[in-house]
């Protein structure tokens, strides 16, 4: 089993690598004939071995169990083709496409429109009590007519109201920093999909005292710099 495993991981190196996170490599290649993610958790060097690796197969295990619940429910999720929680590798559906954030970049209406779709998409999640982490317009991709959302790397099953207001916060603070342009329309326009599913006045709310929190933050820590 052992050279098995070791035959695999040499196989993964040897994919294109598409991204270094400071959790993780994502590469693609291929499984069983078909174009896949293999996204490989790398142990924090800065922890003890044991326990770092221990950690990144947990957090593997979680992001699949999260992948698994997601697609459960309806939301539009990359399939989940194998996870091997001894190497921290999680293999999954590529999807081929645009992201949101390049969509917005050459055509802002379409990106408007593709904000509901997005706050639908995060509200569905938050139905089945997941909360994504990280929703920003990098994390969803337009295919084939269909906005789908991937990298669950952060997500969490969870209950708690911040949580998901923290989701949408992140996204709202996405669109303001990336697509300044359009970010009042294309945050409204994604309120209004997450209304569709589940109401936005109180997540709403929520997102803003978080907002608002974060300001005070920065502005005391300018004013401490400045002391």
């Amino acid at each position: 089993m052992e050279e098995l495993l070791a035959a695999l991981e040499s196989s993964v190196r040897a994919f294109p690598l598409m991204k270094r996170g400071a959790e993780s490599e994502v590469r693609l290649g291929t499984f069983l004939g078909l174009p896949a993610i293999f996204k490989y958790r790398l142990p924090k060097p800065y922890m003890h071995p044991k326990l770092a690796l221990s950690l990144a197969r947990q957090r593997s295990v979680r992001e699949a169990r999260v992948m698994l619940k997601a697609r459960e429910v309806g939301v539009p999720a990359p399939r989940l083709y194998a996870l091997f929680p001894s190497m921290s590798l999680i293999v999954m559906e590529y999807i081929e496409g645009e992201t949101l954030k390049e969509v917005a970049e050459k055509d802002a209406e379409r990106a408007i429109e593709l904000g509901r779709r997005a706050g639908t998409i995060v509200a569905r999640l938050h139905e089945a009590g997941i909360a994504h982490g990280d929703p920003t317009t990098s994390n969803f991709i337009f295919s084939r007519g269909e906005l789908r959302v991937i990298d669950f790397g952060l997500a969490e099953f969870t209950s708690d109201v911040e949580d998901f207001a923290v989701d949408v916060h992140l996204f709202r603070r996405a669109v303001e920093s990336a697509h300044a342009r359009i970010a009042h329309s294309m945050f409204s326009s994604f309120l209004e999909g997450y209304a569709e599913v589940r109401g936005a006045e109180w997540v709403a709310e929520r997102a803003e005292e978080i907002r608002l929190r974060g300001r005070y933050v920065e502005e005391r820590r300018t004013v401490w710099g400045r002391g």
